[in-house]
């Protein structure tokens, strides 16, 4: 149960609202952001801009979502895109142990993003140039915002997620078991 009570689903702004009961889960984080619901419809407009328009395999920005959010131990996050992850074809093995330096299953440039989202979270005002030298060998200049944005967002929504209880939806956890996730693998709930 968060800590600020949730607001009905029918409550939902209608942008956000009519989109959430489709997808796997009810809408978590949405019902308690509604209560400030102008900076939901802005957040959600934000999110479908990189859905439409992003330019980074999902791979990639599944890797630093995941990533950022076992750095920030926040469940509601680590388990809503480690089920998304496994489906880009990574096991839960390795998405467990995503943090682990010689991590078995990523390759090349998967830890370099994995590295990258690590550095952003906890190193962004000392980072060195080497790692921009590695990213540009990948990516392009849009690619390389798009992910540091897509980086400061997973923060944000795992601080946000955290302070407030806001849990993993049955219908994430359902999926995450389904693909031979184990729940005990996840960070503890919050509180």
């Amino acid at each position: 149960m968060p800590r600020v009570p949730e607001v009905n689903l029918s409550q939902l702004p209608s942008v956000t609202g009519d989109d959430q009961r489709g997808k796997l889960g009810d809408p978590t984080w949405e019902r308690v952001a509604a209560h400030c619901p102008q900076q939901l419809v802005q957040i959600d407009a934000l999110m479908r801009s990189f859905a439409e328009h992003g330019t980074i395999p999902r791979r990639y920005i599944e890797i630093a979502v995941v990533t950022v959010s076992r750095l920030n131990e926040c469940r509601h996050c680590v388990g809503r895109h480690s089920v998304r992850l496994h489906d880009t074809g990574l096991s839960h093995d390795t998405i467990k142990r995503i943090l682990d330096e010689d991590c078995p299953g990523l390759d090349e440039k998967d830890r370099l993003v994995r590295n990258y989202a690590r550095q952003v979270s906890e190193n962004s005002a000392t980072m060195r140039d080497a790692i921009f030298e590695a990213l540009y060998a990948h990516f392009d200049n849009a690619q390389i915002v798009e992910l540091t944005m897509r980086i400061g967002l997973a923060g944000f929504f795992n601080r946000f997620n955290n302070a407030l209880q806001v849990e993993l939806d049955e219908g994430h956890l359902t999926k995450f078991v389904s693909q031979n996730g184990h729940a005990n693998t996840l960070p503890a709930r919050s509180g």
